[in-house]
């Protein structure tokens, strides 16, 4: 138990899911308000709530869940915005699958974009997006290892 939990991985996913609890409230806010509230239709409403989670999902995740470097090249830029992409074909998935083939309410979807869409994204971010060289070794104190960059 002591190998996972001194895992840089543990920490990123524990900011991850911290962070990206209230990313994904806040998007599914946005949803919910102009979904059921405006009466807009469901796609549009999870357009519009995406472009406001991806906005706030890269100033949080950027800077504390993966704890990257603030100098981020237009690459990684690139590569955030192409993953937000596959969450937002995801969740479009879930709002079509749930409101227009199964004809369920404006809510139905929310579960899949809260429990799945999220851990592809940490995923996708970690191995790929905001990657960092770690020498990950188990059996080496904390104190002689290198210290994570901030």
């Amino acid at each position: 138990m002591r190998v996972v939990l001194d895992h840089p991985a543990f920490g990123q996913l524990l900011r991850f899911v911290v962070a990206g609890l209230g990313v994904t409230a806040f998007s599914i806010a946005v949803y919910l308000f102009y979904a059921m509230l405006l009466q807009v239709e469901p796609l549009i409403a999870n357009m519009v709530s995406h472009g406001a989670g991806v906005a706030a999902g890269y100033a949080v995740h950027s800077r504390w869940s993966f704890r990257s470097d603030a100098r981020h090249g237009d690459a990684t830029i690139l590569r955030f915005v192409l993953v937000s992409g596959v969450a937002f074909a995801l969740n479009s998935l879930w709002v079509w699958l749930a409101t227009s083939l199964l004809h369920g309410p404006a809510w139905l979807p929310v579960p899949a974009m809260l429990f799945v869409t999220p851990f592809a994204s940490f995923a996708l971010n970690r191995y790929w997006v905001f990657k960092q060289v770690e020498r990950y070794q188990p059996n080496r104190p904390k104190s002689a290892r290198p210290a994570a960059k901030r």
